[in-house]
Order: C-alpha cells, then sequence, then structure tokens
C-alpha cells in the first residue's frame, strides 16, 4: 500500500490515506517519528503495528496529562484511558506508569484516606467505599481507612457542631440530624456518642453562662 496523504485532522492526529481511500487515524507524533513517509509503502502488518504503537502513546500522553492534574489509583486511571483507547491498551499504559512508579495505589490510598477524612469529613467506612470506587483494592481501601486520625464520632460531632449547633432541641430535629449523618455514612454508634457529646457540651456553656 501507498501512504498517499496524511490529513491533519487536529493537533496531535494525522488521517491517513492509503492507495487514495482513508484509512486508520494515527497519532503525529507516532507518525512522524516512525520510518513512513507519504508516498512511501507501508504493509498491512506494519501499518497494523503502527496503528498499535500510535494508541499506545496517545494513551500515555493522555495518563501523563491526567495525573498532572491530581493523583489517580490504578484501576481508575485505567477506566479514565478505556474511554478513548483499547482495554489492552490503556492495561499496558497502566503497567508501565506502575513499573516507573508515577502510579502507586498504596502510597494514593494513604493520601486519597487522608483527605476525604480531613475535608470531606467523612467517616473510615465512606472513606473506605470511596476508595474501593475509585478502583483501590478493598483490603488496602482497609487498611488506609483505619489509618486516618479522625474518630468517626468526632468527625460527627463536628459536623453536629458546624451545621446543626443549636437546631437540636426538639426530637424530629435530632432525627432529622441523625438522618443526614446516616446518609453520609455514619454508624448509628457514632452518631449516637456525638449527639451525647454535644449535649454534654451545651449543659457545660449553660453553667458556665449563669456563673
Amino acid at each position: 500500500m501507498v501512504i498517499t496523504e496524511a490529513r491533519r485532522l487536529r493537533r496531535h492526529l494525522y488521517q491517513l490515506v492509503l492507495d487514495g481511500t482513508e484509512g486508520p487515524q494515527v497519532d503525529v507524533r507516532t507518525f512522524d517519528e516512525s520510518s513512513y513517509r507519504v508516498g512511501g509503502h507501508i504493509t498491512p502488518s506494519e501499518l497494523e503495528s503502527l496503528v498499535a504503537r500510535s494508541q499506545y502513546d496517545r494513551a500515555h500522553d493522555k495518563a501523563l496529562y491526567l495525573l498532572g492534574l491530581r493523583d489517580y489509583a490504578c484501576k481508575e486511571l485505567e477506566r479514565k484511558l478505556c474511554s478513548d483507547a483499547p482495554a489492552e491498551v490503556a492495561q499496558a499504559v497502566v503497567s508501565r506508569l506502575r513499573e516507573v512508579g508515577l502510579l502507586n495505589d498504596e502510597t494514593y490510598a494513604t493520601r486519597a484516606a487522608a483527605s476525604l477524612s480531613a475535608y470531606k469529613q467523612y467517616p473510615r467506612r465512606r472513606v473506605e467505599q470511596e476508595l474501593v470506587r475509585r478502583g483501590v483494592s478493598r483490603e488496602l481501601a482497609h487498611e488506609a481507612a483505619a489509618q486516618t486520625e479522625t474518630e468517626d464520632f468526632q468527625q460527627a460531632l463536628a459536623i453536629l457542631r458546624k451545621k446543626y449547633y443549636n437546631k437540636l432541641n426538639d426530637r424530629d430535629s435530632r432525627q432529622r440530624a441523625a438522618a443526614a449523618l446516616v446518609r453520609r455514612g455514619f454508624s448509628y454508634g457514632a452518631i449516637r456518642q456525638a449527639m451525647e457529646a454535644l449535649g454534654a457540651q451545651n449543659e457545660l456553656e449553660e453553667q458556665e453562662a449563669y456563673d
């Protein structure tokens, strides 16, 4: 086959024209760095290898771009890459990035767990669920969640102080607050402990106000 044309579609992509007929699209850098040129010949097997290399290069570039924005778990990044690349290509890219140290689920899980606990104020069970959703193994997610510094009842207490302070004066309001915490992933035990701690604190503040 003769490469009749390498038509620029956008910045990073060529549309190859082979023997006057549109063929596959390939990455600009991959094609330019290859030995193939417009007017030259390419065999079907060589074309297949060129397309495979192009898919890998594009997926690799996308992975580096995404990792420049934030950290990813291996499976989470793999799923992202699969939106544009075949599954085997996404797996190969993730495997390579893991080999060179740019992906590490253990490090990711520890950092993400700390962030979810500190900024989202998630209880440990919710932290574990979120990590699993992002592709971290359940065992690793459980270990990372268990290492977070703040106890669940302390997280619940902080939320109650911030959002429901002076709004828990009757049973209905307390039930609404408790339901909101349950939806957030808190256990009934942690919620009860937080409610009791807040009640004790309120009583202490009232006593101090009259002293």
